[in-house]
């Protein structure tokens, strides 16, 4: 009988397992298709080999700016005072000014190329949202490199009406020779921070992750 119960319990847990597996894969499959078409697509893989070429490359360029020295301290300010209010009137305007022409952009939701697509992609999340804040806690300066730790915001229009939701994370920042970011690579948790709280999809997560 004891046999049998754990065979019965081991069945259970392998068809809890599958069906976590597949809730999971439906999940990352309806995200894939709701993907904002203002930025191109690919896997993690390639968007994480793309980021550490390109900081390899800059890295390389050697360009960066003076520690502790006025165009730092002003590029710093200009970044952290762009993202702190997605829904200020001057955004959009400000995102190129911010921005250098070839910067490389990932938020761990997309990959974008450019100033331009940029402003595109980021016009598109401001549009998506009732409100939308950044408060930046900290920032450590490393060899060019610049880590910024902070806490996100938001309150969606199509979802979780009139609720903020928050988040935290990190975004890694290098800035060219004149004080514009290059490169902006974000390292949060898009599922919980955003997914989780759509409808129907967040379930989905929710329920894939307590059968993992």
């Amino acid at each position: 009988m004891r046999a049998r119960r754990l065979s019965l319990r081991v069945v259970r847990l392998r068809r809890a397992s599958s069906r976590s597996a597949a809730a999971l894969a439906l999940a990352i499959s309806l995200v894939a298709s709701g993907a904002c078409a203002t930025a191109p697509r690919g896997a993690p893989e390639e968007n994480w080999a793309e980021y550490l070429e390109g900081l390899r490359s800059l890295e390389a360029d050697g360009a960066a700016l003076e520690a502790g020295g006025e165009e730092e301290r002003r590029a710093i300010e200009e970044f952290e005072s762009l993202l702190s209010d997605f829904k200020a009137p001057d955004f959009g305007a400000r995102i190129r000014e911010v921005y250098s022409e070839d910067a490389f952009f990932n938020d761990t939701l997309r990959t974008v190329h450019g100033a331009g697509a940029i402003e595109e992609y980021l016009m598109a999340t401001a549009e998506a949202i009732e409100h939308g804040s950044v408060d930046f806690l900290d920032v450590v300066g490393v060899s060019g490199n610049y880590y910024f730790r902070w806490a996100m915001t938001i309150r969606f229009k199509r979802f979780a009406r009139g609720e903020d939701k928050r988040s935290v994370g990190m975004t890694h920042v290098r800035f060219d020779s004149a004080g514009k970011v290059v490169l902006h690579q974000d390292f949060w948790d898009s599922a919980g921070g955003l997914f989780e709280h759509v409808p129907a999809l967040g379930w989905m997560l929710r329920r894939a992750k307590k059968g993992l």
